[in-house]
């Protein structure tokens, strides 16, 4: 009775599994003799008087079959072997579905489980190796007991996976490993080469669209740079001008001989700050137009803002409008890539004075302000006094191509969201209670913990 109970019991976890199995097209070749196994010990059993069925209550030749306990019992435990078998494959799928993307973590796993779904798993051991890694269960330890099968991808021979035993035992199939052992070695092969293949082309996959997300984003900061350029002209020519002036009149004193060595080196000051002024316009713009490689390291947005602050203040002076900084002192640093933020913030500048083209009425003002928010993030908000945007754009304007402007492209805000979000951050708006919109960003920033405390 007690074998009839374990026949009955791994019958219902024969039919729980060969429904998740019919779900992976996969795995059905290697498992369907252990489902057939399972189908045929499930229907099987005790007539009236004893004796061992098929369904019908006859065996194959048409007559009932006696079976004695032992015989029971021998059934029961290759039952068991098989529900070991398809508990195998399960948890496989499981560690695959739960891995997060990561391969080392599926082979790590799997190396663990293999060993406790074959005959003798209290001295059974697994190695996983493909190309130059290895990875093993905690006892492992060679050995001339191991059954192997190799692992393909892309057609390819790339490595093995092995299941070994550390002591002998009995001869079977394959030595001491039967032929399900085999059939469910090869399975795992399989499935294990076909993870590699679908990782690998995820990987290659977002690698693509991270270079091409990175070419996007550059282009979008030469094309800035490009809609600017005449303002920027006209901003160095002021520095240039006025270095020619400067030297100009330093060169008439020299001549007339009424030089005086204070007045020489005031002027020569005055040609040394414009010079300067007009070196630092061209090396902002140089950062900002060069290519570059997605690097982040703490940074400072204050110091960040004010950088770009000689840009984006060249527009707000052509255009009539009084760009002013609310910066709170002290942020705490971020992690980020300073031209990126920096194109963010210079993005979102230039579409306010857009916004105020048209007001008449005062006042026609940008405030950039930063504080720190709730949650460990530092926020930035552009705030504009125009016209306001639509009820109806809503999100759509953070949408690839969707703009509002008459001569715009459509593709700043929405890859200043990618860019804020690659910094786990986020990138919204809101309109203001009088009129105008503002839009706010927040980058969260690391809270060093102090563990000296008492």
């Amino acid at each position: 009775m007690v074998g009839s109970r374990r026949l009955n019991r791994n019958a219902g976890l024969a039919v729980r599994y060969s429904g998740f199995i019919r779900s992976r097209s996969s795995f059905q070749t290697a498992v369907q003799d252990h489902l057939e196994t399972c189908s045929d010990l499930m229907h099987r059993k005790r007539d009236g008087n004893g004796h061992m069925t098929d369904e019908s209550g006859f065996d194959d030749t048409g007559s009932a079959r006696p079976e004695s306990d032992d015989e029971l019992r021998r059934m029961s435990l290759l039952l068991s072997e098989r529900i070991k078998e398809l508990d195998c494959l399960y948890g496989i799928s499981h560690i695959v579905e739960n891995s997060g993307g990561s391969l080392d973590s599926i082979l790590q796993e799997t190396a663990e489980l293999l060993p406790r779904s074959w005959a003798y798993p209290e001295v059974a051991c697994a190695r996983i190796a493909i190309w130059d890694d290895e990875f093993t269960c905690y006892k492992y330890a060679p050995s001339p007991w191991v059954q192997r099968a190799p692992i393909s991808v892309h057609g390819e021979h790339a490595g093995d996976v092995e299941v070994l035993y550390l002591e002998e035992r009995p001869e079977r199939t394959e030595g001491p490993f039967a032929a399900e052992e085999r059939r469910l070695l090869d399975a795992v092969a399989e499935r294990l080469g076909h993870t590699v293949e679908r990782l690998t082309a995820e990987h290659l996959l977002a690698l693509g669209e991270h270079e091409l997300r990175d070419q996007l984003t550059h282009l979008a900061r030469v094309s800035t740079m490009g809609e600017m350029a005449t303002n920027i002209a006209h901003e160095v020519n002021q520095p240039l001008t006025a270095i020619g002036t400067y030297a100009d009149a330093c060169g008439r004193m020299i001549r007339a001989g009424t030089t005086q060595d204070q007045e020489v080196l005031d002027v020569l000051g005055r040609i040394t700050d414009e010079a300067q002024r007009a070196g630092g316009i061209v090396h902002r713009l140089r950062d900002l137009i060069c290519k570059h490689e997605t690097t982040r390291v703490q940074r400072d947005l204050n110091a960040l803002i004010l950088d770009v602050e000689q840009l984006a203040s060249v527009d707000a002076r052509l255009h009539d409008v009084e760009l002013r900084l609310v910066l709170t002192p002290s942020l705490p640093t971020v992690p980020a890539d300073g031209i990126q933020i920096q194109q963010v913030v210079l993005n979102l500048i230039r579409n306010a004075i857009d916004a105020l083209e048209g007001m008449d009425s005062p006042p026609r003002e940008v405030v950039v302000r930063t504080l720190v928010r709730e949650g460990d993030e530092v926020e930035v908000s552009v705030c504009d006094s125009g016209c306001g945007l639509p009820e109806e754009v809503g999100d759509r304007l953070f949408e690839p191509f969707f703009t509002t402007k008459q001569h715009g492209v459509g593709v700043g805000l929405s890859i200043s969201r990618a860019i804020v979000t690659a910094h786990n951050g986020r990138l919204w708006y809101s309109h203001n209670a009088d009129r105008g919109t503002t839009f706010f960003f927040t980058l969260p920033f690391i809270t060093e913990v102090n563990h000296g405390a008492a």
